[in-house]
C-alpha cells in the first residue's frame, strides 16, 4: 500500500514538473513570437513634423552665424543684405566694398568665425556711387554654415 502511495505522490510531482516545465517553455516561445513581430511604424502627424523641423532649426548656430558676420562686416564693408535658406544651409550676403580686393578679403574671412565653414564670391559688379562710396564694388557672397 505505501508503494503504492508513494508512486501515486511521485506520479503527481513528476506530472506537476511536467506541467509547469511545458508553461515556462510556451511563455518563452511566446516572447520570443511578440519580439519577432515587426513594430509597425507610424507616420508622424503635420504637427509632429513641424515640431522635428523648429527643433532641428533651433539646433542651428543661428548666433554664431550671426556673430561671425557681424564680426567679418567692419568699415568699409556696407552690409546690404542677409538671405538665409535654412533647409539648403546657405546663407546669401550682398554687399558693397571700395574695391575687389577689399570684396575679396571680406569672403575669405567670414569662415573664420567657425559658425561657417566655406564662403564663396558669387558675382560682383561696379555699384551705383553713392554719398558713402564711390566706386565701389557691389558683390554676393554665398556662406555654408556648419550641420548642427
Amino acid at each position: 500500500m505505501v508503494a503504492l502511495v508513494s508512486s501515486l505522490w511521485l506520479d503527481h510531482q513528476w506530472t506537476a514538473e511536467r506541467a509547469e516545465a511545458e508553461r515556462l517553455l510556451q511563455a518563452e516561445l511566446e516572447a520570443q513570437r511578440v519580439a519577432q513581430r515587426p513594430v509597425p511604424v507610424r507616420e508622424p502627424s503635420a504637427s509632429e513634423r513641424r515640431a522635428l523641423r523648429a527643433r532641428s532649426e533651433l539646433q542651428r548656430p543661428w548666433m554664431k552665424t550671426l556673430s561671425a558676420i557681424e564680426a567679418a562686416t567692419v568699415d568699409p564693408i556696407f552690409l546690404l543684405s542677409a538671405s538665409f535658406e535654412p533647409a539648403a544651409g546657405t546663407i546669401k550676403l550682398e554687399a558693397e566694398a571700395p574695391s575687389f580686393d577689399h570684396a575679396l578679403a571680406y569672403t575669405q574671412n567670414l569662415p573664420e568665425g567657425h559658425a561657417l565653414v566655406s564662403a564663396a564670391l558669387a558675382s560682383h559688379e561696379a555699384a551705383p556711387d553713392t554719398p558713402l562710396l564711390h566706386n565701389g564694388v557691389r558683390f554676393t557672397v554665398l556662406a555654408r554654415w556648419g550641420t548642427p
